[in-house]
This record gives C-alpha cells, sequence and structure tokens, in this order.
C-alpha cells in the first residue's frame, strides 16, 4: 500500500464529514451520529521533536502527521466516545510516563492502545502495528500484522469499530 492511499483515505474521511456529523453503523446494528476532528498538520518543528525522541517513526506514520497532527475519528455526539489518533505533544508526553524502551502508543481506541513497535520499524519490518488492551502491561501488546496505513485504512473502513477484535473463527454458519 502507498501513502498515496494513506492521502486518499484522509481526504474521503474528510468529505464524509465536511458538512459536519454523519451517521456511523457500529458492530450488531447499533448506530449514532458522530463527528471528526481533524487538526492542522504538524509543523516540522514538532515532527523534528518527535524525531528527536523516537528516531525510527515509520514513513508512513510521518506522513499522517504531516496531513493531520492527529485525529479524533468517529466522535459520538451525545458523549465523547471514539479514536483519539494523538497529536505529536500527547505522543511525547504519554510515552515519557510509560517509558518503553521500543513500543509507542500513537492512539487510544475505545480501550485499546494502538503501538509503533520501533524495534520492529528499525530491523525493517513491515508489521509493526500493535494493540493493547489499556489493562494490559506493554509487553503483552499483540501484533495487528499491518503497518501504520494499513491499519489506518481498515480502522476507517470499519468505520471506528474495533476491526481488530473481530474473529472469524467464531462466525456461525
Amino acid at each position: 500500500m502507498s501513502i498515496c492511499v494513506l492521502k486518499k483515505t484522509l481526504q474521503e474521511l474528510y468529505e464524509a464529514y465536511k458538512n459536519g456529523s454523519r451517521v456511523v453503523i457500529r458492530e450488531e446494528g447499533y448506530n449514532f451520529e458522530s463527528m471528526c476532528v481533524f487538526h492542522a498538520p504538524a509543523t516540522s518543528h514538532d515532527i523534528s521533536r518527535l524525531l528527536e525522541k523516537y528516531p525510527n517513526m515509520p514513513k508512513d506514520y510521518l506522513e499522517f502527521l504531516s496531513i493531520t497532527n492527529g485525529l479524533a475519528p468517529f466522535i459520538e455526539t451525545d458523549f465523547f466516545g471514539g479514536g483519539d489518533i494523538y497529536r505529536i505533544d500527547s505522543v511525547l508526553e504519554f510515552n515519557a510516563a510509560i517509558k518503553h524502551p521500543a513500543r509507542i502508543s500513537v492512539a487510544y481506541i475505545s480501550d485499546d492502545y494502538i503501538i509503533i513497535d520501533l524495534d520492529d520499524v528499525r530491523s525493517g519490518k513491515s508489521e509493526y502495528m500493535y494493540v493493547l488492551e489499556s489493562i494490559s502491561d506493554f509487553d503483552d501488546a499483540r501484533s495487528l500484522y499491518c503497518d501504520f496505513q494499513t491499519w489506518f485504512n481498515r480502522y476507517i473502513m470499519a468505520q471506528g469499530n474495533k476491526y481488530w477484535t473481530w474473529r472469524v473463527e467464531d462466525r456461525k454458519f
């Protein structure tokens, strides 16, 4: 998947919300009115601060930040819910408290942390995204078997649903 797919997904998401809120369908047929909050692109100074602390950030994630410095997609209008893909300041602040040497949380989605494993990025692996339930230790994160742009694209296609919890083994025919 090329970085232009990431740009295209963000453009389409922006178009879908340009007139305000819209209905999103959740699991089990529930729906709600949602909003999406885009932020201004990260400045080169902000990206430099991030890279100073975490020099092996993947290119697709940096491209995302250069388009929108964080994103709050699928926020329910009746109460705060949905996802938070962190702004650079939040990445730096949150991970300073965690102090894990390689795993960096970049988003919080419905009680799950979305993590980039910098050791995987440094070693050239294309599958460096992980998920962690909020009550677990960072070393217990499990692989999502993808890069950032693939995770992001799937998350948007799933309309904010936690697609990583869908198990095909559980389907009954």
